[in-house]
């Protein structure tokens, strides 16, 4: 990682907000780039210590915006991805203005059974999490 990416780069817990007023998880994934197995478990990890103690499913939203991946880590990212999913989501929407990320991840997540809609802004995506309500 270069000295631009230690400046520039939010730590793991400073992404992941959650507001118990709303019950809305916010994921902010922004310019996060997972390059080995130790970020997609660390990811792993703090969702479970967020959500894991509420005792109840979250809504969410997740913010996809400049998020970068490793080719060969795809498939360990989604699965990661579809258990937080099924243990602590009760419903999630996710965005970004890349239209072949929106194309990528929504393939990836339609091949594992996870809802494949990926809005192009976080308001798109704030108000299709609160249309299911």
């Amino acid at each position: 990682m270069g000295l631009k990416d230690d400046l520039l780069s939010i730590p793991i817990d400073q992404r992941l907000v959650y507001n118990p007023e709303t019950n809305i998880f916010y994921v902010n994934f922004e310019g996060l780039n997972v390059r080995t197995k130790n970020d997609i478990e660390a990811i792993r990890t703090r969702v479970t210590e967020i959500c894991q103690p509420l005792g109840k499913r979250v809504k969410t939203i997740v913010n996809y915006d400049n998020f970068s991946i490793a080719p060969e880590l795809e498939d360990e990212y989604i699965n990661m991805v579809k258990y937080v999913v099924s243990e602590y989501y009760s419903d999630v929407t996710r965005y970004t203005t890349s239209a072949f990320l929106r194309m990528k991840l929504g393939d990836e997540l339609k091949k594992r059974h996870l809802a494949p809609h990926i809005f192009q802004s976080g308001e798109e995506a704030r108000q299709a999490l609160e249309k299911k309500d």
